[in-house]
């Protein structure tokens, strides 16, 4: 049975490049099959083989993970990269604002931090229970740590108190419920 779906994913996706193809010659648009990726998520029954898509004459590459409108889509079909990504450019944007802003008084520090740094667009489709969206909610914590001047083990209710914040993952799960309810 996954055999037959699979097969039959793979010609319904020739006749959508075979439909871009057509549009293309009708209304004289070319697409450049260098710029397209293609991520094969295989069933695990499944056997492995060699099928190749082409768009434009040019031949389809297949990679591992690729960014989309922002986001990293993996081959697994999980959202790591994505979360791991946002999570380094977040550390880059809390260093910038403490090393830019460091004479600033903590209140300001921290609405800086909550405006320039919580652009987590796309965290609705996250899995909240993956351990690196715990990770960039370390990261947060820690941010707020150093913007505040507490030692490491300052207890993190006390931490979202004095920062007048609410803890990430209330931010995220607020996000991902109204995303829900929308």
């Amino acid at each position: 049975m996954l055999t037959t779906l699979y097969w039959f994913h793979q010609l319904l996706t020739r006749s959508m490049l075979k439909m871009c193809e057509d549009y293309a010659m009708d209304f004289d648009v070319v697409f450049n099959g260098s710029k397209s990726k293609r991520i094969v998520n295989r069933p695990r029954r499944t056997h492995d083989c060699d099928v190749h898509f082409s768009v434009g004459g040019q031949d389809i590459e297949i990679v591992d993970n690729w960014p989309h409108l922002g986001h990293i889509i993996s081959k697994a079909g999980d959202s790591k990269l994505d979360i791991a990504r946002r999570r380094r450019k977040f550390i880059g944007q809390a260093n910038n604002i403490l090393c830019s802003f460091g004479k600033l008084d903590c209140n300001t520090k921290t609405r800086l931090l909550k405006s320039y740094c919580s652009d987590f667009y796309g965290c609705e489709l996250w899995d909240l229970s993956d351990v690196t969206v715990q990770s960039l909610c370390t990261s947060w914590r820690c941010a707020l740590r150093r913007i505040w001047k507490l030692p490491y083990n300052c207890h993190t209710s006390i931490l979202h108190v004095l920062s007048g914040s609410m803890p990430l993952m209330d931010v995220l799960c607020k996000r991902f419920y109204k995303f829900l309810c929308s």
